[in-house]
């Protein structure tokens, strides 16, 4: 129940001797009588406000009163836009970050994985890792087992577990196989 529902009840918002009468939906206006059995109507949308006779034209608002009423929009718009300014923007903060965390399992390890240095000991060279490549395939590739391409000299750091795309791999033989 709200704060003011004692006051939310005809007898206390409408005029002494006023009753509710009627609601037409297609209007959406609300019929009241009064006293005197005289036929009142409210504005378009609302239960209580100002009343109007009934079968009477409705009085039109000046063009100041328009343009104020106008004015009072337009502010009250910027308003509730500068209020959801800050939450917009910790939206596209927390999306842009999710889509760089995404991003950064392929793109950033390939990058970091292509710039990286490698230095083959004598009798080998480096070749980089290809989608799909396993170290067994690599190995299997120039006749070695994995423990062998593992235990040629700079590959001290692959790990066959985590082999990225772009990864440096010393094997055995010239730089032409």
């Amino acid at each position: 129940m709200g704060r003011w529902a004692d006051l939310e009840s005809d007898e206390h918002r409408l005029p002494e001797g006023f009753e509710r009468v009627g609601y037409d939906a297609d209007t959406q206006t609300y019929s009241y009588r009064d006293a005197s059995g005289n036929y009142w109507e409210g504005d378009e949308g609302n239960r209580h406000g100002e009343l109007h006779r009934a079968g009477h034209p409705r009085p039109q608002p000046s063009e100041d009163a328009v343009a104020h009423h106008n004015a009072s929009l337009k502010r009250s718009n910027r308003e509730a836009l500068r209020l959801m300014l800050p939450f917009a923007l910790l939206v596209l903060v927390v999306l842009l970050l999710f889509f760089k965390f995404l991003n950064s399992g392929t793109s950033a390890s390939d990058s970091d994985h292509g710039k990286q240095v490698i230095h083959c000991g004598e009798g080998a060279h480096a070749i980089q890792v290809q989608k799909g490549d396993t170290c067994w395939a690599i190995a299997e590739t120039y006749r070695l087992g994995v423990e062998e391409l593992l235990a040629l000299e700079g590959n001290a750091g692959v790990d066959c577990k985590a082999l990225g795309v772009g990864q440096g791999v010393c094997v055995p033989g010239k730089g032409g196989e």
